[in-house]
């Protein structure tokens, strides 16, 4: 265990320093989270603001994937795709318990179709060539194979068999938990000295004198308004970063698309591997086993209307549902199946005149320097991916300062964990916990290990032998002392924060009535609620398995 690991809860600092920030970053999602903890390790003064929960826009509604973007290939991206690929291996190297090792399989109906996918596979291959560099074991990633006929069958018995010549196996890492894996990065900062604060809206941004801005924060919670003053801007608001230039008077030189993507999570339908399935208009589908469950996605379409009012309808999941039921041989799905539904809005970039479709459009990032506009030291981040998002907020940093006067610290987020990966591998990991806390069974110390790294030497020091729990819709166990931790310290407002961002307590499906109320009780208990506000949070639990 590392020297520094504190078992106190250490409670994020939540009010807005008087002084003039560095930087003043919009949007909590994994963009922003990863430019607060690159900024702040290098010394720079930062202040994350969200209008709504952290990780609770686009960062949200991903494939729960780190992967190196295999279909990219076929664009020729090879910049995008290395880039990718060596972004993966930083992700596990820093926070090696957010990923898992995911195999994948391809299924093949024609000679033509094996030879293409074989050329692509061993391109990918060629691109990773380090991806197991200064990797625990545990966490590698094997090179991809051709699995025949049989093998393929026993692998995915729904596939249909009619032409089936085999499938390709090929790895990449499955991410559990991308919204607390976002928020890691914010809170690692914060344990840092960096400042963030959901649920605080940018309502105004100005350009004072001596290259100051201003802006105003609107407090959701309380209603008032905060003045803030920065001597640079980073706009990385993804889907809404139009908006957030207009508020600014700053015009856009490209254009912000908006794509919808929506997932589903439903019983398992699925063994250990993931399948990618071609859909009816040739693009692609995956089949994702995850945490007892499945998720099917994603979807992949222009969104036209304003991203505020982003919703995903009956009809959103009708359609995959067809899609699915069409892709997966026996396997007949229905409404009452789905679990759970998410989707989100991928902010994609294009240049004046392009009409390229969602689906083919690059996943390249752009950061649009605003000077020309009069508006030094203002940054717009645009496109990107999630696994890329480290990369991308090394750029943005490396801009800041080169343009704020001082000297700041080089780059170290490619090998400083986060707060939650300061372990080596999953082994010693729980060696070590095991030493620490003899009292406990492996149960939950493997639990916690799995969902918090090294943060879980925070939580048992406030946890009991015989710990009460809650029992989640997949089987899993969720424990009290859990609960108390992220309430007293991951800066929670409303139990939705806690269900769907922190703990994925809610994500698998909606727990059974005794269960939320348990949650409740423990979650309301350490945030002062009373009964009338654990009914009202109640409420908006439930309403969010609802659909229209």
């Amino acid at each position: 265990m590392p020297s520094s690991r504190k078992s106190k809860i250490s409670t994020p600092k939540t009010t807005i320093s008087s002084q003039i920030y560095d930087t003043l970053i919009i949007g909590g999602g994994i963009t922003g989270a990863t430019l607060l903890w690159d900024a702040t390790l290098r010394g720079a003064k930062a202040l994350l603001v969200e209008k709504n929960d952290f990780a609770s826009g686009t960062s949200q509604a991903t494939s729960k994937l780190i992967h190196g973007g295999l279909r990219y290939l076929k664009n020729a991206e090879f910049g995008l795709v290395r880039e990718s690929l060596r972004e993966r291996r930083l992700l596990a190297k820093i926070t090696p318990h957010a990923v898992k090792t995911l195999g994948f399989l391809m299924p093949v109906y024609s000679f033509g179709e094996k030879a293409v996918l074989e050329a692509g596979l061993r391109m990918y291959d060629l691109l990773s060539y380090d991806r197991n560099r200064e990797i625990s074991s545990d966490r590698w990633i094997p090179r991809f194979r051709f699995l025949n006929k049989e093998e393929a069958v026993l692998e995915a018995p729904s596939l249909s068999r009619e032409g089936l010549k085999g499938a390709f196996l090929y790895y990449d890492y499955q991410n559990l938990n991308p919204e607390r894996h976002t928020c890691e990065f914010i809170f690692s900062a914060q344990r840092n000295g960096g400042e963030a604060r959901n649920y605080t809206e940018l309502v105004a941004l100005t350009r004072q004198k001596e290259e100051i801005y201003q802006a105003i924060l609107l407090d959701k919670r309380t209603g008032k308004k905060i003045p803030v003053f920065a001597k640079t801007v980073v706009n990385a608001a993804g889907p809404w970063a139009d908006f957030v230039e207009s508020l600014a008077g700053v015009g856009m030189d490209k254009i912000l698309v908006r794509s919808k993507g929506i997932h589903i999570v439903t019983r398992a339908i699925q063994g250990s591997k993931a399948l990618v399935l071609k859909k009816r208009d040739k693009t692609h589908m995956f089949v994702l086993p995850w945490r007892g469950k499945t998720i099917i996605g994603t979807t992949d379409t222009f969104y036209q209307e304003s991203p505020d009012q982003f919703r995903v309808t009956r009809r959103d999941i009708r359609e995959l549902l067809d899609e699915i039921n069409h892709a997966y041989g026996n396997t007949e799905l229905k409404e009452s199946d789905v679990e759970f539904f998410y989707g989100g809005m991928r902010p994609l970039v294009e240049d004046p005149g392009e009409t390229s479709d969602t689906y083919n459009a690059s996943r390249k990032t752009e950061i649009i320097d605003h000077k020309e506009n009069g508006f030094p030291g203002f940054y717009t981040a645009l496109g990107g991916k999630y696994t890329t998002s480290r990369a991308l907020a090394e750029k943005i940093a490396d801009k800041l300062c080169d343009y704020l006067p001082g000297s700041f610290l080089p780059c170290e987020t490619n090998f400083v964990p986060l707060i939650s990966g300061e372990f080596s591998d999953f082994s010693s990991l729980l060696r070590g916990l095991a030493n620490k806390f003899p009292k406990f069974g492996g149960e939950i110390l493997e639990t916690l290990a799995e969902r918090y790294g090294s943060q879980s030497y925070e939580i048992l020091p406030h946890a009991k032998p015989d710990e009460p729990f809650a029992v989640l819709n997949n089987g899993e166990k969720l424990y009290s002392a859990e609960i108390r931790t992220i309430a007293a310290g991951e800066e929670i407002y409303s139990a939705t924060d806690f269900f769907f961002r922190r703990s994925g307590a809610g994500v698998p499906g909606l727990p059974s009535p005794e269960n939320v109320s348990f949650i409740l009780d423990h979650l309301g208990k350490s945030l002062g609620w009373n009964q009338a506000r654990k009914n009202s949070e109640k409420t908006k639990v439930i309403a969010r398995y609802k659909f229209d």
